[in-house]
């Protein structure tokens, strides 16, 4: 398999599991391409034009042929440095490390991040949020993102990897989704009644079942075991964490609890408050449930070699 074939693989999943509505997402899609005809000179010259397809700025081949041949893929949740370094280590070793993947994005995915952000208003859309509330909310959101990454050195990996010569691809976004939507189609299904209920179910499935062994399981951060679930939110997807003022809308809008990777101090306090349950499934765990779903769908039939660092632990579906 191509490095390219694996990307295109990946991307398309992704699509395919994108929490928005079709017409939230094609709409949002024409946006960039509206955004796009409108540019002139250098601004036209730099704009990065994958985005014309491809909607998840965090998931790009960052260094490499896309024509080479893939076989052996070093697959880790973080990819800096020290893992590109551990992948030159493997091959000296006699291990052929073909391609790395990270979950997070690095070089221009990650200098882009704040873009992502424009898939979450797309998704409280569909909750029933009015377009113009749902871009207000995040619009403040996305700035303090950029101005979080702007300083960041985004380069580093990537002149890693091409010093090394060692292909380099990141799966944000693309990871995000499917998890996300995986998760959403699992509590559906099953309906849990109380939180108890959903740690449970989330205790099922292997990447989280593996974490709790690892001291980070799921838990309850806001609630108690016997508190109603109702109507449940997965919160994973769309870059990073929203505003935290999105919280009242969506207690409003009818969500009880919010099924999340993460949350920050103030985002706790804001849960609270809201009188919403607020249920931690994990970070490394999510992340890898993510980018195990979406590597089943790249490589359907088992035929690329995965081997696992950073805090990824392959589990085939």
């Amino acid at each position: 398999m191509k490095i390219q074939q694996i990307y295109e693989r990946a991307i398309k999943k992704a699509v395919k599991e994108d929490p928005r509505s079709k017409a939230v997402f094609e709409k949002d899609l024409k946006k960039v391409k509206s955004e796009f005809k409108k540019l002139k000179g250098i601004y036209r010259e730099i704009f990065d034009r994958e985005r014309l397809k491809n909607p998840y700025a965090d998931s790009r081949i960052l260094f490499g042929d896309p024509k080479t041949e893939v076989k052996n893929v070093l697959v880790g949740i973080d990819i800096d440095v020290q893992e590109l370094l551990l992948a030159e280590r493997l091959r000296d070793k006699g291990r052929d490390i073909d391609l790395v993947i990270s979950h997070h994005p690095s070089g221009k995915a990650y200098a882009q991040l704040d873009k992502v952000l424009t898939l979450q208003p797309g998704i409280w859309e569909d909750l029933g949020f009015s377009e113009e509330i749902a871009n207000g909310l995040m619009k403040g959101r996305m700035q303090e993102v950029a101005r979080g990454i702007a300083p960041r050195n985004h380069t580093r990996a990537v002149d890693a990897a091409r010093l090394l010569g060692i292909p380099f691809m990141c799966l944000h976004t693309a990871a995000d989704n499917c998890v996300a939507s995986y998760l959403t189609r699992v509590f559906k299904r099953q309906k849990p009644k109380k939180l108890t209920n959903v740690i449970n179910i989330l205790n099922r499935i292997p990447e989280y079942k593996y974490a709790m062994t690892m001291g980070s399981g799921p838990h309850i951060l806001v609630g108690k075991d016997n508190s109603d679930a109702g109507k449940i939110f997965v919160d994973m997807t769309g870059g990073t964490s929203g505003p935290d003022r999105v919280l009242a809308r969506l207690s409003h809008s009818g969500i009880k609890t919010i099924v999340g990777m993460h949350i920050k101090e103030p985002g706790f306090k804001a849960a609270r408050s809201e009188f919403l349950n607020y249920v931690i499934a994990g970070h490394i765990a999510s992340d890898t449930l993510g980018m195990n779903l979406l590597l089943d769908a790249v490589d359907p039939g088992g035929t690329l070699n995965i081997i696992g660092c950073s805090g990824f632990k392959r589990h085939r579906r």
